[in-house]
C-alpha cells in the first residue's frame, strides 16, 4: 500500500458541495476518497463495511443525527480515524465542543477548496488543524486564566508555541513566525509534550482546551 496515500471519507448533505469535493479530490494522486455520503445514517447503512479511513470530513449540520454526535459514532467505529470538522456554524461554542468531543480539527464555511486539500493534509500529517476563524474562537474560549496557567510550567518560549498552535499554523509557519527552524519547533514540541504529559498535538490542545492541567 502506498504510505503517503491519504484515504478519506465524507459526510456532507449539501449534494452540489459533496459532488465539488468528489471532483476536487479526485484530482490528487495522494488522496483516495472511499466513501461519500449525505447523512450519517446513510454512512450507519453504507460506509461501516469500508476500509479503515485516515481522515472524515464532517459536517456539523446534517439531517437525523447531527454531526457532533457524528464525531463518536466515527470514533468508535474508526478508532484511529482524524476527523475534520467542515461545518458553516463557526460559533465559539460548535469550534470548542467538537473538539472536545475528539474532532482533530475545524474548517469553516465556505472555504476554498485549496484549503481543504491543506486541512486533511495538515490533520493526517500533524494530527491537527483549525482554520484562522476557527483558532480565534479556541483562544477566546481559552482566556487569559490557561495562559497563566501555562506560563507557570512552561518556558516563555514553549507558551509562544502553544498560543501558536491554536491558529492551525503548519510546522513551517510556525518555525517562521518564531523565526527559528522547523527543528527547533520539533525540539520545543518535545519538552512541552513532556512537560503536559501529552503525545500528541491533538493530545495537547484538547488538553488546553479542557483546561486539563
Amino acid at each position: 500500500m502506498n504510505r503517503d496515500l491519504i484515504r478519506i471519507g465524507i459526510i456532507e448533505d449539501n449534494n452540489y458541495l459533496l459532488e465539488n469535493y468528489r471532483e476536487f479530490f479526485s484530482h490528487y494522486n495522494d488522496i483516495e476518497l472511499l466513501f461519500s455520503f449525505q447523512s450519517l445514517e446513510e454512512w450507519e447503512v453504507n460506509g461501516k463495511q469500508e476500509d479503515n479511513p485516515d481522515v472524515i470530513l464532517l459536517d456539523l449540520v446534517l439531517p437525523g443525527k447531527d454531526g457532533m454526535e457524528g464525531i463518536g459514532l466515527l470514533r468508535r467505529a474508526f478508532p484511529l480515524v482524524k476527523i475534520l470538522v467542515i461545518s458553516g456554524d463557526d460559533r465559539q461554542e460548535a469550534v470548542v465542543e467538537s473538539l472536545k468531543l475528539g474532532a482533530n480539527g475545524f474548517l469553516v464555511k465556505p472555504g476554498q477548496l485549496a484549503e481543504v486539500y491543506r486541512a486533511v493534509v495538515d490533520v493526517c500529517r500533524d494530527g491537527a488543524y483549525l482554520s484562522p476563524k476557527a483558532a480565534l474562537r479556541v483562544v477566546t474560549h481559552i482566556g487569559r486564566r490557561v495562559e497563566d496557567q501555562l506560563a507557570k510550567r512552561l518556558t516563555k518560549r514553549e507558551l509562544e508555541l502553544v498560543l501558536l498552535l491554536q491558529e492551525g499554523l503548519t510546522y513551517k509557519e510556525l518555525a517562521e513566525k518564531m523565526f527559528v527552524s522547523v527543528y527547533t519547533v520539533n525540539h520545543h514540541l518535545k519538552k512541552i509534550y513532556q512537560k503536559l504529559n501529552v503525545e500528541s498535538k491533538s493530545q495537547l490542545i484538547s488538553k488546553v482546551l479542557n483546561k486539563n492541567f
